[in-house]
């Protein structure tokens, strides 16, 4: 029966142990029966199961359960004060529709849940759990004997039995095939075997209907091969190659009405529009036969897409409003793809799809945004991402001439093109005179089997066009000349650029290379220069002068000077720590880099580099010394690409250490007690040596 998984539910929720527990009615409550309050003899309540559905009456009678007995216990039921009263009598209309298709339909229900229940227990099948569950005792031996002997447990074929009327009668027939194929092939129940036969013939037929398409198809008769696949297509909705072989039959009739070389060409209903990234479809309202069933009902629309030739890989484009209209966002990039607009009528097929033409996708860069640079143009974009290869197009404007020769093409007209190396996010053109030129700029997308590019590589873009302009801007200055005087400061000087302004300032960011472009920095608003500039830095700072050309609103930056001014190097201090050590202490010569530390003993130089980081992680420089006079010289050492204003090396100096005196010898008898001054190698401790008062004595001779 079809429902039967959503009534078995929904009776386990209610608490009954199978339908027969519904079927029975609510109990009788205490005081409302004239025999409720007379001795009752000892009798079996249960309900008889194998021939037909009874339950015990008054007295010794039965009552079978027909449709009489089911609209008087769902009356019962609905004026019983049972709290599952109200979902029991909604049950019980249910059952009244099952007997009214099938007497035998709530014995049917009964019999497969009883048994089902005996089938999965723990110990099995027997008389003593059929009787728990309410089967009458005479029924219950016989009953379990039966589950016992062939009904199925858990698994598939149960599971198929359960299922089968959900899937069928119906559209799906491949998945009711797949289903019934767990069933037995050759049942005994009369029921089941008529329902194989009567699923298996549908089955036939339609393998019938796709055999004689394809063969009206091969013959060049599309239209009818149309009709065939519809056929098919209608009695086994989930069909795949059936939907693939109308598919492909309406693609070839679209074309074929659609061709150029049709007798009468008629455009197509389906208009598709490509915009950026995205597909967009309109169709008109479908011209089907008048519905002259019983029901009726409006025509909607359902929409696929496939790969052109491949129909079998169609997928469906989701479409929930009534409009004639869809948009795809997520067509594939850079593959021929085709659109169909299936007309349903109460979800069914009900005519031939309209199939559009090939479409393909691939989508142009957008944003596109031209900048002038110095000498030449900067065009940037964004692209999609699956772009993996970008061409740029070069092409020269003329103006309208004198009369229309060809050496004088009409405006807008590209001549000279010249191939220009971009990439994803743009390119720039250089060098370039000043004007007007245009850029075809097209993506490439990785070609797929289905369709060859260039090459057998890339698919481009249709192309987008983007005018350009070149402005003249001023040349950079070349030449820059640095002079450091006496007095500390340096000059620098320039010789002025061909185009422009030149002028050196000071510069606040990080260094620009010749020929950039500064235009929006404040160094392009300032005076010009007209003479050299001095500079004389702060103490302990450094400056970066840069010179620049200025021509209208347009400014690139030139060479660049770094100027810097290092403090001297402050408290020195130098101190000997251990033997042939000494430590330097000092403050560091800001913004140096490097500090250079000299020592000289006995007419030796010697000479270490120190850097900033390590300095200032240490806080100190260690030497090696002897204990010789040493003279110590510490400076900041310029950078190599600057100039650098000389401060003057920090000095000190370390006297003389005498060395220590010899040690003295451990076997003298005489050895004196001496004291020796503070050294740096003794550490305050007295010379070793056998003092006097602890001199072995030797034993006297005699008595």
């Amino acid at each position: 029966m079809r429902g039967f998984s959503e009534l078995d539910a929904v009776i386990g929720r209610l608490g009954f142990r199978h339908a027969a527990d519904l079927l029975r009615g609510p109990a009788v409550e205490a005081g409302t029966s004239p025999f409720a309050t007379l001795p009752k003899a000892a009798t079996d309540d249960g309900f008889r199961i194998l021939d037909g559905l009874w339950f015990p009456a008054r007295g010794r009678a039965w009552t079978r359960v027909d449709l009489r007995h089911i609209q008087e216990t769902t009356e019962r039921w609905r004026t019983s004060t049972d709290p599952r009263a109200g979902t029991a009598a909604a049950l019980m209309d249910t059952m009244e529709t099952v007997v009214r298709d099938d007497p035998m339909g709530p014995r049917r229900i009964v019999l497969w849940q009883v048994c089902r229940e005996l089938r999965d227990r723990a110990g099995g099948p027997t008389a003593e759990a059929a009787e728990a569950l309410g089967v009458h005792s005479e029924d219950a031996a016989p009953l379990a004997s039966a589950v016992a002997a062939g009904f199925p447990g858990k698994g598939p074929v149960r599971d198929a039995a359960e299922s089968i009327n959900e899937v069928w009668p119906g559209e799906r027939l491949r998945e009711a095939l797949r289903v019934a194929g767990l069933l037995p092939s050759r049942p005994g129940d009369h029921v089941l075997a008529n329902f194989l036969t009567r699923l298996n013939d549908r089955a036939a037929a339609v393998d019938r209907l796709m055999d004689e398409a394809r063969r009206l198809g091969a013959l060049g008769e599309l239209r009818a091969a149309t009709v065939s696949w519809l056929a098919a297509v209608r009695r086994a909705a989930d069909d795949d190659e059936a939907m693939a072989g109308l598919l492909g039959a309406a693609t070839l009739l679209a074309d074929e009405r659609h061709s150029p070389d049709a007798p009468s060409p008629t455009d197509s209903t389906v208009r598709v529009s490509v915009e950026r990234r995205a597909v967009t479809l309109t169709w008109t309202a479908a011209r089907l036969p008048r519905d002259t069933s019983r029901l009726g009902g409006p025509v909607s629309y359902r929409v696929v897409r496939f790969v052109d030739g491949a129909p079998e890989q169609a997928v469906e484009v989701p479409y929930t409003d009534s409009s004639f209209s869809v948009l795809d966002p997520h067509a594939p990039i850079g593959r021929r793809v085709r659109y169909a607009v299936l007309p349903l009528r109460r979800g069914q097929l009900a005519g031939v799809p309209r199939v559009t033409g090939a479409v393909l996708l691939v989508p142009d860069v957008e944003g596109v945004l031209a900048v002038p640079v110095p000498d030449g143009v900067r065009l940037e974009w964004r692209a999609h991402p699956a772009a993996t290869g970008f061409r740029a197009v070069r092409s020269t404007p003329r103006r309208a001439g004198r009369s229309g020769g060809s050496e004088q093409p009409t405006d807008g007209v590209p001549v000279d093109g010249l191939l220009v190396p971009a990439g994803r996010k743009g390119f720039v053109d250089r060098p370039l005179r000043p004007g007007t030129y245009l850029y075809e700029i097209s993506c490439g997308y990785p070609a797929v089997p289905d369709l060859p590019g260039e090459g057998g590589e890339l698919v481009w873009s249709p192309g987008l066009r983007v005018a350009a302009t070149s402005v003249e801007w001023p040349s950079p200055v070349e030449d820059v000349t640095v002079q450091r005087l006496e007095d500390g400061t340096v000059t620098i000087d320039w010789r002025p650029p061909a185009r422009g302004n030149g002028r050196v300032v000071e510069w606040p960011g990080p260094p620009m290379a010749p020929g950039d472009d500064v235009s929006g920095s404040t160094a392009a608003r300032s005076a010009p220069g007209e003479g050299p500039v001095i500079v004389l830095p702060e103490l302990r700072t450094r400056v970066r002068m840069t010179a620049v050309s200025v021509l209208g609103d347009r400014a690139v930056a030139g060479p660049t000077v770094l100027v810097e001014r290092p403090g001297p190097v402050e408290e020195l201090t130098a101190r000997r720590v251990a033997a042939g050590t000494a430590e330097l202490r000092f403050r560091w010569p800001e913004p140096a880099v490097l500090v250079l530390v000299v020592w000289e003993q006995e007419g030796v130089r010697r000479e270490m580099r120190v850097a900033r980081s390590r300095y200032l992680a240490e806080q100190r420089v260690e030497i090696p010394l002897n204990g010789r006079p040493c003279r110590i010289e510490v400076s900041a050492v310029p950078r190599p690409d600057a100039v650098s204003i000389p401060a003057v090396p920090a000095t000190t100096s370390l006297p003389h250490v005498p060395e220590p005196p010899p040690r003295p010898p451990r076997s003298g008898r005489a050895l004196a007690l001496l004291s020796f001054p503070w050294t740096p190698w003794s550490g305050g401790a007295a010379p070793q040596g056998r003092p006097w008062w602890r001199r072995r004595r030797r034993p006297r001779s005699g008595g």
